[in-house]
């Protein structure tokens, strides 16, 4: 009982910071910001509707059919992944650009362990995921006990997995003595979705459930939302800061093993591709499903709605140079509307 109390008034304190800066004269600029925040959700939405008319008017069915549908969800699960860790580090409060890094070594480590090493699967996968256990409490503790901004720790961090991931694979692609036994996992289909897509489902749920529905997932968005209010609340909050980035950077090495089961293959430049995605998912689900509030539910919906506008923008036959374009446009979109959302609500912004 005495948990619920601390969070109810941890978000209390963070709604009456919000209201004092609200109760100031709004500027024209801002009372306009705020009438149009009341239609801007249903207005994204629209958007990416519209969008998918527009292709299926010139594509024809093609681009709604099973096959189509079944091929986007599935490639795109490991995207999934790092929005996710994205996600959970962005809930407490913080910053994770590692995390596409993370994913992406962690891709090159399982497939290096199994063909370089010879290590049997499972110990490789472990290894794996413990390598990025730790790389993400090299974050966190960076954060909470240097005091080094997340921003520019997890930039630093990211640099240095792609260092180690040119250095561990000498520059080359590993594409030989990968198991039988994950190459034909990430070639399963269940219902006619692939294992990719089930396992990207299986996490959602975990995750939905430790960040909606345990004490530590309450903690997280108490510390997100006001951590001096946390603070005097007696929360740990340089251990729950520390705790959402080692659990981001877990999820986000499930996912790297995960790309390499899908590939068959492992490279050292995979990963920093990977960031802008994930934020764009993270914050255009903030933005579309709550008032600014960061949910492994609403990133999960909103990962698949850049997807298949990505698909259809290959349907188009536009260039792949225009999918970053469009992610980035999403992704300076979703913020600004999230902020927005925020300001209104009076939740704290990360960072």
């Amino acid at each position: 009982m005495k948990e619920h109390a601390d969070t109810a008034q941890i978000t209390t304190s963070a709604k009456v910071e919000g209201g004092a800066t609200a109760s100031q004269q709004p500027s024209l600029i801002r009372r306009f910001g705020e009438r149009w925040t009341k239609v801007d959700r249903y207005a994204a939405i629209l958007f990416f509707v519209a969008f998918y008319l527009l292709v299926f008017i010139r594509e024809g069915s093609d681009f709604v059919s099973w096959g189509s549908i079944s091929i986007v969800l599935s490639q795109n699960a490991y995207i999934v992944f790092a929005a996710l860790g994205v996600t959970i580090t962005l809930i407490a409060g913080q910053f994770d650009l590692s995390i596409g890094s993370i994913l992406g070594i962690s891709a090159l480590f399982v497939a290096g362990f199994t063909a370089l090493q010879n290590f049997p699967l499972p110990l490789a996968i472990l290894l794996t995921l413990v390598a990025a256990g730790v790389i993400g409490m090299v974050n966190g503790l960076l954060v909470v006990k240097a005091q080094v901004s997340a921003f520019i720790a997890t930039l630093a961090t990211g640099g240095a997995l792609g260092g180690i991931a040119v250095l561990y694979s000498s520059s080359t692609v590993i594409y030989t003595g990968i198991p039988e036994a994950l190459t034909n996992f990430g070639s399963s289909k269940f219902l006619g979705l692939s294992y990719l897509f089930w396992s990207a489902v299986v996490v959602l749920i975990v995750t939905w459930v430790l960040t909606r529905h345990t004490v530590l997932g309450r903690n997280w968005y108490a510390v997100g939302a006001n951590q001096e209010a946390s603070r005097l609340a007696r929360l740990p909050v340089g251990r729950l800061i520390v705790l959402a980035f080692v659990v981001g950077a877990l999820v986000a090495g499930a996912g790297g093993i995960l790309l390499t089961a899908q590939l068959g293959s492992a490279q050292p430049q995979t990963g920093p591709g990977l960031l802008l995605p994930a934020f764009a998912a993270a914050f255009l689900g903030s933005s579309i499903l709550s008032d600014g509030r960061f949910t492994v539910l609403g990133t999960f919906v909103a990962t698949y709605l850049i997807a298949f506008a990505g698909s259809g923008l290959d349907a188009l036959g536009l260039d792949t140079g225009w999918k970053p374009l469009f992610n980035a446009a999403v992704l300076i979109g979703a913020v600004a509307l999230t902020a927005a959302l925020r300001r209104r609500t009076g939740v704290s912004s990360p960072g």
